[in-house]
């Protein structure tokens, strides 16, 4: 059917996967035995189509569901049909649902089960209708399934993906057939992988980073994916034993969640074992700092088979700054991790370390078809970064002005601040809207702050930001969400039951006023912590583990 890689509509990619890999294993449910194969995807993807018929270009079709097959199935179906796809979190209340469903102007919404209820009374206020197509009862023609002919323009809309817009308006980002597919074929070149390779799915699928990475890409490869039902550690453990997982692709909250969580299940350990843990760790950050060797691989296979990580053959984070303790800890321990960068409009990665020279710290090196510069550099190279390439959105529907402001002299403005090192890497300082300026005119990066912080085994989640002291001038503010368990243990409580209210704030402040005095010690002081605040529930967060900052500032 096809004579080129050439292909510029994603759809048709993956029917020239089906081609190879007809019988290999797609797509599955983590925990369950049974799995779609390529060639069953394909004539369910086929059976979607005939349904939906031709589309538009530009026409929204919405998608709203857990992640599922069935995810898959009606996105690639929707492409297929030349349409643009509409992903729509699923989190959203029935408000925020009704006022999508307008600005988008769907007509055409699937869903998965357990969401009809709220989707049907958001679309009551709709003025002129909206069709819901249940996403386990798409009705499945008798007749002979037609071979499809798909639309082939590279500036064609594949996606149309709604920002948080936490903090007003949410902007549409447009993201063409052409954007995906190339910024898939550049990160290819820097990570690889392929048939045999199994992803376990944890992220969002309506979050580009997932959809594009951890969906289209293993599939245009000949990959496997499962999806958990649940987002637990459990879950995830479980899926990635059952499975053998070889790539798990996540953001930074949870991977610290799941290496801290080691961490605590070693100190549970006995005393025998903490001391092998400890003099191990120990030897391999000493042969990797002073020789470049890591012998982590070989030191931790034992300890890897205990935790079910041993099948792991790549741990990619994006989304959001990663404290270097974390990827350098995973790696001292064996197993292969790197940290990437990118946007929802950049479709999204631009930068990722390569697995054989990874630096700690940064987000690697550009893409090679991704341009990157830095604007304005100040004294230590930090300024806005701006990114160029193929995969860049050609802007934001319906908003002229916003896509002006994004899009400049031919460069992406990313709103982020960073630095490029000699080698090319790109360090990332913070967010340009987050920056804190002292009464002195000193910068200070509110994320280099809780990075400080969060080293420390008594602070889970923290968010720092500017206040407004009583002299006028912005002061370094911070709001701690501490690890209950640790200060129980501190505190020579009962750690089976940790319960968050039984701690007296006495108690709280006792430790990490001290703590936190600690780490402001290592600091300039400028950057020093003014006022501190604790609070006893985790931060409420996006479905990406991002803090809602606008909710606390």
């Amino acid at each position: 059917m096809f004579s080129t890689d050439e292909i510029t509509n994603i759809a048709a990619r993956f029917f020239q996967a089906a081609e190879k890999y007809g019988d290999n294993p797609a797509v599955g449910i983590a925990g369950e035995d049974a799995y779609l194969t390529y060639n069953q995807m394909a004539r369910k993807i086929r059976e979607c189509a005939t349904f939906l018929g031709p589309l538009e270009k530009r026409q929204p079709v919405g998608m709203l569901s857990e992640n599922r097959p069935e995810w898959c199935k009606v996105y690639l179906a929707v492409l297929a049909c030349g349409g643009m796809v509409v992903p729509i979190d699923p989190q959203l209340k029935e408000q925020e649902l009704s006022r999508l469903f307008a600005e988008s102007r769907i007509r055409k919404l699937f869903v998965s089960p357990r969401y009809l209820e709220i989707v049907k009374a958001a679309a009551i206020s709709l003025e002129n209708g909206l069709e819901i197509i249940n996403l386990e009862t798409i009705p499945i023609s008798e007749d002979e399934i037609p071979e499809l002919e798909f639309p082939d323009e590279p500036d064609n809309p594949a996606v149309m993906i709604f920002t948080s817009g936490t903090t007003g308006k949410a902007k549409k980002v447009i993201l063409t057939h052409g954007n995906i597919l190339s910024d898939i074929d550049g990160f290819l070149k820097r990570l690889t992988f392929g048939p045999g390779d199994r992803f376990l799915s944890v992220l969002p699928l309506h979050h580009t980073f997932e959809a594009t990475c951890g969906f289209i890409a293993p599939l245009i490869r000949g990959s496997t994916i499962y999806y958990v039902k649940e987002i637990n550690s459990r879950e995830v453990f479980n899926g990635i034993e059952k499975h053998k997982i070889t790539h798990f692709i996540s953001v930074p909250l949870l991977y610290e969640k799941i290496y801290h969580g080691i961490l605590n299940s070693v100190k549970k350990t006995s005393l025998a074992r903490r001391a092998v843990f400890k003099i191990t760790m120990t030897a391999t950050k000493a042969l990797h700092s002073l020789a470049g060797i890591n012998p982590g691989g070989t030191l931790f296979t034992s300890f890897r088979e205990k935790a079910s990580l041993q099948s792991i053959r790549l741990l990619v984070s994006g989304g959001a700054p990663l404290p270097p303790q974390i990827s350098r800890g995973f790696s001292l321990m064996g197993l292969n991790f790197v940290e990437g960068y990118g946007l929802t409009e950049t479709s999204p990665v631009l930068t990722v370390n390569p697995t054989d020279r990874v630096k700690f710290g940064s987000v690697g090196p550009p893409l090679e078809n991704v341009e990157i510069k830095i604007d304005n550099p100040n004294e230590k190279g930090i300024g806005e970064i701006l990114a160029r390439g193929p995969m860049i959105t050609p802007g934001y529907e319906d908003n002229p002005e916003e896509t002006a402001k994004l899009l400049e002299d031919g460069w992406l403005h990313t709103g982020d601040l960073g630095r490029l090192d000699k080698d090319g890497y790109l360090y990332i300082a913070g967010r340009k809207k987050n920056l804190i300026v002292s009464a002195a005119g000193k910068n200070i990066y509110p994320e280099e702050i809780e990075a400080e912080l969060l080293r420390s085994s008594y602070i889970l989640e923290t968010l720092v930001y500017g206040r407004k002291g009583a002299t006028g001038r912005e002061e370094v503010t911070a709001i701690i969400y501490p690890d209950f368990e640790q200060l129980a243990i501190r505190l020579n409580k009962d750690s089976e039951e940790v319960n968050p209210d039984n701690f007296t704030a006495e108690e709280i402040k006792s430790v990490l006023d001290l703590e936190i005095k600690t780490i402001c010690r290592g600091m300039a002081d400028y950057k020093r912590i003014k006022n501190i605040s604790y609070i006893r529930q985790e931060f409420e967060k996006t479905t990406t583990r991002k803090i809602k900052r606008h909710l606390y500032i």
